[in-house]
Formats: C-alpha cells, structure tokens, sequence
C-alpha cells in the first residue's frame, strides 16, 4: 500500500510540474469580463533564477500590484474609478484596503527547470466576501457618489393622464328668459354647438414582465459597481437602492454581457420567464442607460406586479 501511494504521488508530482500539463489559469482584467464573470483573476510571475521561496514571493507581489492596479481601475459610477472614491472618502478607502486584503489565491506552481515561480490570485466582486458584500453599507447609506437620488421626487413615476385622441362636435338645444312685451320675460329655444376633446383612459400592461434587458449596444456604456437606468430630466428608474439587500452582494447591479442570448439564459437563471427588451435612447455619464419616457413607463408598471427591480433580474446588453 506504501509503494502504491509513494507511486502516486511521484505520478502526480510529474503531472504538476511538466509545462503544459497543468490547467492554465485564465486572466480576468477587463472590466466587462469582469462584471460578467464576477471576479477578478491575474497571474504573477516572478524573475527566473529564483529559489522555489523567493521565486514564489516575488510572483505574489506582482500578482497582488496587479490586482490592486485593475480594482482601482474600476468604475465606481459615472466617471469615478474605484482610485477616485478612495482618494475622495475615507469610508471607501477602508473598506476597498480591507477587501483587497482578502485576496487569495487560487494556484501557484514552481519551474524548477528556469526557476521561476506562476502564482494564480483572484478577488471575487459578487457573493459572500465579494466586493459588493464589502460595499453594501456605503451603498445603503449612498456614500458612493449618487448611488441613490436625493430626494423621493428624484425616482421616475409615470403621471398617468387619459391620453386625447380626438375631438368631436357637441350640439345642445337650451331655453332662454329674454325681455318681453310689457315687461314679462319671453323665452327663447337656441342651439349651442361645443368642440368637446374625446379621451382614452391608459389601460393596464396586457403583459407582465418579470426581467429586463437594456440594450446599449449603440452606445459607449461601462460596466460599473453602480449602474442605473434613468430616463428624461435625469429622473431614475432603476439604482442599488431599490435592490434587496442578499440580491445586490449576489448580482450586483445587475448582469452584463454582449450576447442576445446570454442576456436570456441569465435572466432565466434568475426566475425570469417573460423578460422586457428595451432599446437605449442614450447613455448618460457612461454609466447611466437612458430609457424614452415610455419604456420607462412599461418598466414601471411591470415593476408594480412583478418587483423586477428589487430582485435585480436586469441584464445590460453591451457592444
């Protein structure tokens, strides 16, 4: 039993450390695969003619500033990166230096033939221990810039007036008291004719949409810790502060992705079985994707009924 183990693991030592045989760990730096895979992922390596202790060293520092480099790159909202909210608050800056400390690491290997060292680390942005857990209560109290509208008439609420769809002719026949002979009132028949506005009253969505996809495909949209959906007169449709708590560290803003069909599959993931395809009208602050008054008025309705919005089942569809 002895040999049979010692012969295992002298196999599985082979296996690790001839080139090309191990499982190639992926980079995750973009901030669109980012956001899409829900992690950030980078590889360090070392100097060679290294001892396997400082070759191994080295490669998780360079693996460390490189993950520090891509965090602060990211966009916070708008045109702030995660570098100009830590500059900018002290409530950031702690909670980001806390987070990266959490960094860990998900492989290393030794090349004893160059002596150099690969050392695999990865932060996770979604779930428990991501950054948007780590976040959660800079968001809540809108610490991050305008995470949340100021005030409640900042929030879009469609004003739902009976729409005018003609006008039609209105004819009354009415009697009338005039002067008469000898003083006694005489009265008189008149026709009065009247243009009257003929109105519709806005019926009720015919269909209830339990997700929403937002293409900006047409657009220079980023994906950001922050994404709202906003429409005319900056009024907001959508932010973190109407996502449930467990569903914004799980999701955060939403999902992003550059495939029609992916956009699907993950809101299907989500419990979505009948979503809402809206095409953008515009971007604003690269961060923000502007909707026309109407579509803003569908996503509403179909909000009341459905709570697609707190439970973020919203995917941007990106270029």
């Amino acid at each position: 039993m002895k040999k049979l183990f010692g012969t295992l693991l002298a196999l599985l030592a082979m296996f690790t450390f001839i080139p090309g045989a191990w499982a190639e760990w992926k980079s995750v730096t973009n901030p669109t695969q980012i956001f899409e895979e829900g992690y950030i992922q980078v590889v360090g390596v070392s100097e060679e003619g290294q001892s396997r202790y400082q070759a191994m060293r080295a490669a998780t520092v360079v693996a460390q500033r490189d993950l520090l480099e891509i965090m602060e790159g990211l966009r916070l909202s708008g045109q702030t990166t995660v570098r100009d909210g830590m500059l900018q608050s002290d409530d950031i800056r702690t909670s980001i230096s806390g987070f990266l400390r959490g960094a860990m690491k998900c492989g290393e290997k030794y090349h004893s033939d160059r002596r150099y060292a690969e050392v695999c680390m990865k932060l996770n942005i979604r779930g428990k221990g991501g950054l948007y857990d780590v976040i959660l209560p800079l968001i809540k109290e809108n610490k991050i810039q305008r995470v949340a509208p100021a005030l409640p008439t900042d929030y879009y609420k469609p004003k739902l007036i009976p729409k005018v769809v003609g006008t039609e002719v209105v004819q009354e026949t009415v009697q009338k008291k005039i002067p008469g002979v000898g003083g006694k009132p005489a009265i008189v028949t008149e026709t009065v004719t009247e243009t009257a506005a003929v109105v519709k009253q806005v019926p009720p969505p015919a269909v209830i949409f339990d997700g929403l996809i937002v293409d900006v495909r047409d657009f220079k949209f980023r994906p950001a810790l922050v994404n709202t959906v906003v429409t005319d007169g900056e009024k907001v449709v959508f932010d973190p502060s109407k996502i449930l708590s467990a569903i914004l560290v799980e999701r955060g803003c939403g999902g992003f992705t550059t495939d029609p069909g992916k956009a699907k599959a993950l809101l299907e993931s989500w419990g979505s079985k009948k979503p809402m395809i809206i095409k953008g009208v515009g971007v604003v602050k690269m961060t923000n994707a502007k909707v026309s008054p109407d579509d803003a008025a569908a996503i509403y309705l179909s909000d009341q009924k459905s709570n697609l919005l707190a439970n973020a089942k919203v995917v941007f569809l990106l270029k």
